[in-house]
């Protein structure tokens, strides 16, 4: 059998090979390709056709394919950025990715739902907006200053991707996302280093008389990049709109002689009120490679839940040692039930009292913008 031939499926008839006869391997060809790469590489319409419809390759957008096995391989943010090389290479005017599929480029954190849609923002003021089930196109000025070439990787392939800025990114999903949303998104970005709030700021006011300016408005002073995940900034925002102070993010706790205890995802210091987001994977950080036999895997688990419970409890209780309250909560609870975690923490701090915390506090310096500005004195 020649090197251009798969070998024939030992299903015969009916399997995706056809019936029982050899299907030509697929060319060498980019991982995102078009039908145009396709017949220069030699393929015929036929065996393009016969692909598609038996669902070798899956179409991302019309006439631009990547094979369905190098799909299903990809994690969820590459298969978005595929669609999103796709959408760029189907399209001649001048568009770049935006919002939510730029932030996916840039590696930022996402709202719990994803990234949706690819989206993308054309300069063209006399284009319409379009909102589909797969693509959303924006219209909307795209000076030089607010676009970016950047590299973004699909399966080991590095492709150049014209996309906005970052901080055009940070203020356009400011804009469109809810603000717990919104500005957990900003967090990480600016949390990375490379883009800063007055740039954002900056941008903003450019867009002040923009759709949904106002929902930004309210967004970009509650941005505080110390804040280490999704869920702390999520929940932080979403209690803070609800009435709760917004807490200090990531303050250590010691004790009376200086020792560590614990840092704690947010501090009510009035109350002396510790508040700990517990996301997925709380109890599995840090451990081994799980092993391959499953009985062995099952009691392993078991295991590391038990010892992580265990050094929870501990925590909690030397934390409590201080004189201090400790409410929790989990992603589920803070998205679907906001106001059962807002009442756990106001009993939380009903019985908290300031002057009874034992305790020394360390907090991390707080951003400029966040006013009144405090010094803390650890």
């Amino acid at each position: 059998m020649g090197a251009d031939y798969w070998p024939v499926d030992d299903r015969g008839a009916g399997s995706i090979w056809g019936h029982g006869c050899p299907v030509r391997a697929d060319p060498n060809m980019p991982v995102v390709f078009t039908r145009d790469d396709a017949l220069a590489a030699g393929m015929s319409r036929h065996q393009i056709a016969h692909r598609v419809r038996t669902l070798g390759w899956r179409a991302l957008r019309r006439g631009v394919y990547i094979q369905a096995r190098r799909y299903s391989a990809l994690s969820v943010r590459e298969q978005h950025t595929a669609a999103v090389v796709a959408t760029l290479i189907s399209r001649p005017e001048d568009v770049v990715a935006s919002h939510l599929s730029a932030a996916v480029a840039y590696g930022w954190v996402l709202p719990l739902a994803g990234a949706g849609p690819v989206t993308i923002t054309q300069g063209d003021l006399d284009a319409p907006t379009r909102h589909g089930p797969n693509l959303t196109l924006q219209v909307a000025s795209l000076p030089a200053s607010d676009v970016r070439t950047i590299s973004v990787c699909v399966a080991g392939t590095r492709w150049q991707l014209p996309t906005t800025s970052q901080a055009r990114t940070v203020a356009d999903t400011l804009r469109h996302l809810s603000n717990p949303d919104g500005v957990a998104l900003a967090d990480s970005a600016l949390r990375g280093g490379k883009v800063f709030y007055d740039e954002v700021a900056a941008v903003l006011r450019r867009q002040s008389s923009w759709p949904y300016a106002e929902n930004a408005r309210r967004a970009l002073p509650l941005v505080d990049p110390r804040r280490e995940s999704w869920l702390e900034s999520y929940s932080f925002v979403t209690l803070h709109r609800m009435g709760l102070p917004m807490p200090e993010p990531q303050v250590s706790l010691f004790d009376t002689r200086g020792h560590f205890v614990a840092r704690v995802d947010g501090w009510l210091e009035s109350e002396a009120v510790a508040l700990e987001s517990d996301g997925k994977g709380k109890y599995f950080l840090d451990e081994p490679r799980l092993s391959v036999d499953v009985d062995s895997a099952a009691e392993e688990l078991l295991d590391r839940a038990k010892r992580r419970i265990m050094q929870e409890k501990e925590r909690r209780d030397r934390i409590a040692d201080l004189g201090a309250e400790l409410a929790r909560w989990g992603t589920r609870e803070i998205v679907r039930s906001p106001r059962e975690v807002l009442a756990r923490i106001a009993g939380a701090r009903q019985r908290g009292d300031g002057e009874r915390f034992r305790g020394r506090t360390a907090y991390l310096p707080a951003p400029g913008w966040l006013l009144p500005a405090r010094t803390r004195a650890g």
